[in-house]
């Protein structure tokens, strides 16, 4: 997915179509005539504002929308999903990836050390004479 159409797909979520008098004019008689038929609202009323969208603001395809609206939901869920002690029990003995857990890697510094530049620190028994 472009930039382009990601910034598209936000702007659609956003437009304010309960404010636009020319869309509510049009979609009115449109659910109206829609409502007696067992047909799903939600989806009469998407495809309304897209073509409301694409006609007078920036034309764009529904699937993509769809898709990526499909995707931004199902992330949101994982982000906001909370586990209960017995499914973080499970995921760990499963060996499972915690959502939200930085993977830190097993490993040591493979890095050469550095030396030491200032002298040992005396202790207060040691003598001064030493």
């Amino acid at each position: 997915m472009t930039p382009e159409q990601k910034a598209t797909f936000e702007a659609f979520s956003k437009y304010d179509f309960d404010n636009d008098t020319r869309f509510q004019s049009g979609v009115s008689s449109l659910m109206n005539r829609y409502k007696k038929e067992s047909i799903d609202s939600d989806d009469i009323l998407e495809r309304a504002q897209w073509f409301y969208y694409t006609k007078f603001v920036e034309p764009f395809d529904l699937d993509a929308f769809r898709e990526w609206k499909a995707k931004k939901e199902a992330d949101v869920d994982q982000e906001q999903k909370r586990f209960t002690f017995q499914e973080l029990v499970e995921m760990i003995e499963t060996g499972k990836e915690i959502p939200g857990i930085k993977q830190i890697p097993n490993t040591l510094n493979e890095g050469t050390p550095s030396q030491p530049k200032l002298n040992v620190r005396r202790k207060p028994w040691e003598s001064v004479t030493e």
